[in-house]
């Protein structure tokens, strides 16, 4: 997609940030593909700003969203052949393993679509299905964002897919039991990255930075993790871009045992434990390039009342302002009021 320059002036609500709108000062006020409204054209001309970059117009925008809507799902029936089959005892199949991949790779300049889409997934049953899916679009982003080459993006993404393969060796009643699991329950669980490790090493074609994401997605920095409760730089690249990714789609999804959270909850609850869980540099890149994607979207506040974010401040993106009516309401200044759930 081009970019241009344009006067703030001539500006029109709907068009797309190309670069970060930045002060004198060097402080980031509006993050690149953030979508423009009246509200934010009106705060960069109170700064003085005069001129930004825009993305030149994508007329197929919607004709994306639809026929990646229907990628989706043909994806998710792909990945569920996955599952079935090693729930069946056969082997890993890499052929369609590369072809999810690729599928999934083909959008990876469509973050809008993304996003907007998995924002408003409503699909509990399928959860495992669904998340293995949206874990490998999130770190296909996340790993963009970090700057990697295609051929790392590569690896991420079948990495993704495959991180959680190991629950097909976990007990259905421990896997969607309705409820916290015991101790004993637990343990069983903390065994399939092991499990699903054994399973990738048997295809005997998958590279070794695939094989440690599998193995090592639920590690943490302060070494609370597991299998193996290692820490720090001893975690590989995969397993720290995808260890963020799972938590915020497991936050932002319904599951059984669980009704979904807003994304702005999900940034308080990753901020508040992941300086001490994830890599932080990693987390907040995640955190500071997925949030302006939230701006323009429908929200239901826990009042009841229905309204539209259109800022999200790059430091508390927990709290954006909304617009309810003709009213500017500021969440961080109002902690009252929060966003319970997305409009499509």
């Amino acid at each position: 997609m081009g970019k241009r320059v344009v006067d703030i002036f001539s500006c029109r609500e709907g068009d797309k940030l190309a670069l970060n709108v930045v002060t004198d000062s060097g402080t980031t006020v509006v993050t690149e593909g953030t979508i423009l409204n009246k509200y934010l054209i009106d705060k960069i001309i109170k700064m003085g700003i005069r001129k930004i970059y825009i993305y030149e117009d994508n007329e197929n925008g919607n004709m994306d969203y639809i026929a990646f809507k229907k990628e989706y799902s043909k994806n998710v029936d792909a990945v569920k052949n996955i599952l079935t089959e090693l729930a069946a005892g056969k082997k890993l199949d890499l052929s369609l393993v590369a072809e999810i991949s690729n599928e999934i790779k083909k959008h990876i300049d469509q973050k809008d679509n993304i996003i907007k889409f998995l924002s408003t997934l409503k699909a509990f049953d399928q959860y495992t299905f669904n998340h293995s899916l949206n874990v490998a679009f999130y770190s296909m982003l996340l790993g963009k964002w970090l700057g990697l080459k295609s051929t790392q993006i590569d690896d991420l993404i079948k990495a993704a897919v495959l991180h959680d393969i190991g629950k097909v060796k976990i007990p259905e009643e421990i896997l969607n039991k309705k409820g916290k699991l015991s101790d004993e329950e637990f343990e069983v669980m903390k065994k399939h990255p092991v499990h699903g490790y054994e399973i990738a090493l048997e295809s005997q074609k998958l590279s070794f930075d695939i094989l440690k994401a599998i193995l090592l997605h639920h590690e943490k920095e302060n070494g609370s993790g597991y299998p193996l409760m290692v820490r720090g730089d001893k975690i590989p690249l995969y397993a720290k871009i995808i260890a963020i990714c799972d938590v915020y789609d497991a936050i932002t999804s319904e599951r059984v045992y669980k009704g979904r959270m807003s994304p702005f909850d999900a940034f308080k609850i990753i901020e508040m434990d992941g300086y001490e869980l994830f890599d932080v540099k990693i987390m907040l890149t995640f955190l500071q390039n997925i949030s302006n994607y939230y701006i323009g979207t429908d929200v239901v506040l826990n009042n009841g009342d229905i309204g539209q974010v259109v800022y999200i401040n790059p430091r508390n993106i927990s709290y954006p302002i909304v617009k309810i009516g003709s009213d500017y309401v500021d969440l961080l200044s109002n902690k009252e009021l929060k966003i319970v759930s997305l409009l499509n």
